[in-house]
């Protein structure tokens, strides 16, 4: 018969390992596991644990006739933990008991299969924690947090638990590192249990994981707390393993051309609908590119919600490959085209908790591109402090995991850093966005040059993969020619006609105008806060809702010039967008002489 494990639970107060004890509580197999319990010298309360209660001459009788592996005083009161536990733990039974760090060292010689689980959570929440209880002084919460930041015992064996989101995760990550490694526990759930927990899973694993996950084999919380891990501690041989098993998840669609292009962005810069100009110039060569995009998850508009305005997006396999084959390319909405489940579930939760979830877009981005029948790849990864990739640093080392990824998953990708916190287009929100992709595509003397410049340089890296062009600046030129002599603007109207053109929508357009305030020059433009205006003015679902920027990055302005014009259908959301305007505008303006910041 196997030994069972002693659990032995400690955290500091404010950790909640009380409550994430009890929560576990009906999730675990009782024939398996015993919650110990504790002898304690104080009366039993409905509010306290559930223990045996003594007097202190009861308690120090017991003690001395051996009834306690180890015991402990603490807050004037005596605990004990009771010998009859070591009958069960080697009858096979897993022991739960809730401790003290300071008796580690002392139980660790009596229980050989001791495992130490630390419920833990960084220290402003324990802080926050603490004071909302009102029961301490500041000085004695800070002693507390203080003992708190003690390691734990050297060999040992330690297991962490975070409670540092919501209770139910929290309940989640406990009853893993309960779970993970018992005979009860089936084996889908000790891997998704082992990945909580920190462990590396293989690419077999993941091969089985995944669609257990999509079949909705786990409850809610137990999966956040799984991609909460992914997003936590993944290194580049997972992600290889999750892009490889992502793509056994759906069937890959195939094309009559061996060359199958795509070209992707991160987001984060504000006005970015390079694709949307990229697509027309790749499909009038004759390449074949057929795009798949996403509606806006926290931006003004996304590829899809702009290209909505001017045709329909909601297409079936059907309507794609038709498009397809009659024009080399499209611009669809990837809802019921590769739809994930998995990512889903990732996105409900990555602003909630300000998840990193830069190293599992990878995987995700790459299988996608796989199942939609795409073999050459390149990628946009703005950076910017306020972005999800903050630094060229990051940014570069980014652009090299999406190479070696999408090698490994056998695709040819090209990844390049750019600066995001420059404004691409002029226009923000979906049918701004789209008249600037127009203006690019019609060569119009207002186009915007960066969206332009943008679109070219992605365009000539696509082109350059194709051996009849060869090099990047053989590929700009031809770039520049597709553009200048119309074929690209026929080729998006042609897309349009197939994918069926959006109806004009007709509804008065109200506005208001933001003002400089002073002479300056305009040195950023803080994308997160212009988008956040132009969301509350009602993009994208507002279609006609967003900001048009008057000046952009460097532009010199001139006080009561207008920065940016923001506009809506809907009058009470323009007003709540102006008046975030009026608190944040967004705009950085210095000096011309003395560089310094006015505003």
């Amino acid at each position: 018969m196997n030994i069972g494990k002693l659990f032995f639970i400690v955290g500091p107060s404010g950790s909640g390992k009380d409550a994430l004890m009890s929560g576990v509580k009906p999730f675990l197999p009782p024939h398996d596991f015993l919650f110990a319990r504790r002898v304690i010298t104080r009366n039993a309360t409905i509010d306290a644990e559930d223990h045996d209660s003594c007097t202190e001459s009861e308690f120090l009788a017991r003690e001395k006739e051996g009834d306690f592996i180890i015991s402990w005083q603490a807050h004037g009161l005596f605990y004990g933990l009771p010998s009859s536990i070591l009958s069960a733990i080697n009858q096979g039974i897993n022991v739960i008991a809730n401790g003290s760090r300071n008796e580690i060292l002392s139980l660790h010689k009596k229980v050989p299969s001791l495992c130490v689980i630390e419920i833990s959570a960084p220290t402003d929440i324990l802080r926050t924690r603490l004071m909302a209880r009102n029961r301490e002084t500041l000085e004695d919460i800070e002693r507390r947090l203080e003992r708190a930041s003690l390691p734990l015992p050297d060999g040992v064996s330690t297991i962490q638990v975070k409670n540092d989101v919501t209770l139910e995760i929290g309940i989640s990550r406990l009853k893993a590192a309960l779970l993970q490694d018992t005979d009860s526990t089936d084996q889908l759930s000790q891997l998704l249990y082992q990945k909580t927990c920190g462990s590396r899973l293989s690419k077999a694993d993941y091969e089985i994981l995944l669609p257990a996950i999509i079949r909705h084999t786990f409850s809610l919380a137990d999966v956040q707390a799984f991609l909460i891990a992914c997003t936590e501690q993944l290194d580049e041989e997972e992600i290889i393993s999750i892009a490889h098993a992502r793509t056994l998840l759906y069937p890959r669609l195939q094309w009559p051309q061996p060359m199958v292009m795509d070209k992707h962005s991160l987001g984060g810069s504000i006005g970015n609908r390079v694709t949307m100009v990229v697509i027309p110039i790749i499909a009038a060569f004759g390449m074949l590119i057929p795009k798949t995009s996403s509606r806006a998850i926290t931006s003004a508009a996304g590829t899809s919600d702009t290209m909505e305005v001017l045709a329909k997006v909601d297409l079936s396999f059907d309507e794609v490959k038709a498009c397809v084959s009659a024009t080399n390319g499209c611009i669809a909405w990837n809802g019921k085209l590769n739809h994930s489940v998995l990512d889903d579930a990732i996105n409900s939760i990555t602003r909630s908790f300000s998840l990193d979830t830069r190293y599992w877009a990878v995987a995700s981005i790459l299988s996608k591109k796989f199942t939609a029948g795409s073999t050459h790849i390149v990628i946009d990864i703005p950076f910017l402090p306020t972005g999800k990739v903050k630094t060229q640093e990051e940014a570069t080392e980014l652009a090299a995991l999406f190479e070696s990824v999408g090698q490994a998953i056998g695709l040819v990708v090209k990844a390049f850093p750019t600066d995001g916190s420059i404004p691409v287009g002029r226009g923000i929100g979906p049918y701004l966005e789209a008249r600037d992709v127009l203006q690019v595509l019609s060569n119009d003397a207002q186009a915007p040059k960066s969206l332009m410049d943008k679109s070219k340089f992605f365009a000539a890296h696509l082109l350059s993969m194709d051996e009849r062009i060869g090099s990047f600046d053989a590929g700009y030129q031809l770039a520049e020619e597709l553009l200048q002599s119309g074929a690209a603007l026929r080729s998006m109207n042609t897309i349009i006609e197939v994918q069926g053109r959006a109806k004009t929508i007709d509804l008065p357009i109200h506005h208001i105008d933001i003002f400089a305030q002073q002479d300056g020059i305009v040195a950023e433009i803080d994308g997160h806060i212009i988008s956040g205006i132009a969301r509350l003015a009602g993009a994208p679902t507002l279609k006609l809702a967003g900001i048009d920027l008057k000046k952009t990055t460097f532009e010199a302005v001139k006080t009561g010039e207008i920065l940016y014009r923001i506009q809506s259908t809907d009058q009470h959301k323009l007003k709540e967008a102006y008046e975030l305007a009026n608190r944040q505008h967004g705009f950085v303006l210095k000096s011309a002489n003395e560089g310094v910041h006015l505003e």
